[in-house]
């Protein structure tokens, strides 16, 4: 059979494309390669708790707001199961071993911060506007026709944060808990652009909120929703080869000799594995060199917490707990100083409202940890990659007990993943959590647009604009646009 649109992925960038060229008629098929969909949306479950695996909160979800009117869109407003964040201290932010509450709304942001910093009223109130500002440019977080090249915030792609702090305030402690943030974009102080983190912390001052129970019924609903249009997904089908005529794809081969036909393919996978598998693809050699230049970010390490019953207390704010003397020094670890910090996030259950059952913790941890075992498989990397992932669980649970005394004798069981996890799961290549890195010192090497050389070809997902659920949403409205027109999508998002 041959579709309308094919589309390689079925992470949250491929469910959202797949949701709008089948709601707009067209006959759409998703390939995913694993059995779960949603890719970051997955979830899995141990010992009766549900773990999410990249997606732990959302923000901009109250009645108006950006994330709420796309969902509503989507037809997810009102049907997820959400628990809305603590108001007043949704992020904490440890630094120095001195707790800073981050509390939803510009005004209370910058009231509850004053209570720490006294003196720097000036310096917060331009970081309100700043976040304002630069939301306000991107015209689809206003629902305003936009293209690619034309979304506002690009003016802002050639500002670095660490600059823009750096002159905001003279005060160390201040910058450092205004970076604070900063694990949710992999910052790195020589290369990220203002606009990365301004748009996911303004996401999160307006509304922050968890999911109950776990993210995976976003892609749940999604693919109800698909199927319901006449759509065809395609679990265990991992596209393999493409088949090329005058220019364009005619065609993928799933897992080595299914065809499956189309009229457009629309790439929801990172776009180096893209170009591993489309070898012979007429892109241009300068096309190719250049994404294959484009530095990854940093890959995690995942502690999962299996609570015991009714042990844990429930924590409505997620954690950002620094052990170095700058933010931006938490990647520059060594095997001494890891872990350097960490976020920790409790996971909210519709069972019981009280306590938590599953705690989830990232830390940095780079591609180079991990490398001798790359040549291995999920389940076969043996007993040496067993034994690495049970000492680095030891200095994490070490690391914890700092903070939460008695969480280790709390915990009824844990689980772990790493770099080479996120490769084989998510297809990030050196299991970077963000995928590619931009860098605003040369912003034009590390910005990919949704389209290609290939006039059959378009691109989605995290790594072609900005990563988290409000900068995927927006790219899939974008190459979505390319084949329905941009003020025609925007018209239909607006009368939802």
């Amino acid at each position: 059979m041959k579709y309308d649109v094919v589309i390689i992925g079925s992470g949250l960038g491929g469910l959202q494309c797949g949701y709008i060229l089948s709601r707009e008629g067209y006959n759409v098929c998703i390939l995913e390669k694993n059995h779960q969909l949603g890719g970051c949306l997955q979830t899995f479950t141990r010992n009766n708790s549900v773990f999410d695996t990249g997606m732990h909160y959302i923000g901009s979800m109250d009645e108006g707001q950006v994330l709420n009117n796309f969902f509503r869109y989507f037809r997810l407003t009102g049907n997820l199961k959400l628990k809305r964040m603590d108001e007043d201290r949704y992020d904490i932010v440890k630094f120095r071993g001195k707790e800073y509450n981050f509390a939803m709304g510009h005004e209370r942001f910058v009231d509850t911060m004053l209570g720490y910093f006294p003196g720097e009223q000036e310096a917060l109130k331009k970081y309100s506007v700043k976040l304002k500002e630069i939301t306000d440019s991107v015209d689809l977080f206003n629902l305003r026709e936009t293209s690619f090249h034309q979304t506002g915030y690009l003016d802002f792609f050639s500002i670095g944060m660490d600059h823009f702090i750096s002159d905001l305030t003279k005060n160390e402690t201040l910058r450092n808990v205004l970076l604070g943030l900063s694990p949710l974009y992999a910052g790195v102080r020589e290369r990220s652009p203002l606009y990365l983190p301004m748009i996911i912390h303004s996401s999160f001052i307006n509304s922050a909120y968890r999911f109950i129970d776990g993210g995976a019924q976003v892609s749940d609903l999604l693919a109800e929703y698909i199927t319901d249009n006449g759509g065809t997904i395609m679990r265990r089908a991992e596209v393999t080869d493409f088949i090329y005529h005058n220019g364009k794809i005619e065609a993928v081969k799933i897992n080595g000799s299914e065809i499956i036909e189309g009229e457009t393919f629309i790439s929801n996978i990172h776009p180096k594995a893209l170009l591993n598998i489309a070898a012979d693809a007429p892109f241009r050699p300068a096309y190719r060199n250049r994404i294959n230049s484009i530095e990854e970010t940093t890959g995690a390490f995942t502690l999962y917490l299996s609570m015991k019953k009714n042990s844990f207390e429930y924590i409505n704010s997620n954690y950002y707990v620094f052990r170095t003397n700058e933010v931006w020094e938490a990647q520059n670890y060594d095997n001494n100083s890891w872990p350097s910090g960490y976020m920790i996030h409790f996971s909210p259950s519709s069972e019981n409202e009280k306590y938590t059952d599953a705690i989830i913790v990232n830390t940095y941890m780079k591609w180079d940890d991990v490398a001798e075992w790359a040549d291995t498989k999920v389940e076969k990397r043996g007993p040496s990659y067993r034994e690495f992932k049970r000492m680095k669980a030891e200095k994490m649970f070490e690391a914890l007990e700092r903070d939460f005394p008695g969480i280790r004798s709390k915990t009824d069981a844990w689980y772990t993943s790493t770099p080479l996890t996120y490769r084989d799961y998510i297809g990030s290549p050196t299991g970077s959590f963000y995928g590619m890195m931009k860098d605003y010192r040369d912003p034009l090497r590390s910005m990919v647009m949704p389209r290609t050389s290939i006039p059959n070809l378009l691109l989605t997902g995290q790594n072609i604009n900005v990563h988290g659920v409000v900068g995927v949403t927006i790219c899939s409205v974008l190459t979505c646009s390319e084949l329905t027109g941009t003020q025609y999508l925007i018209n239909k998002m607006r009368q939802a």
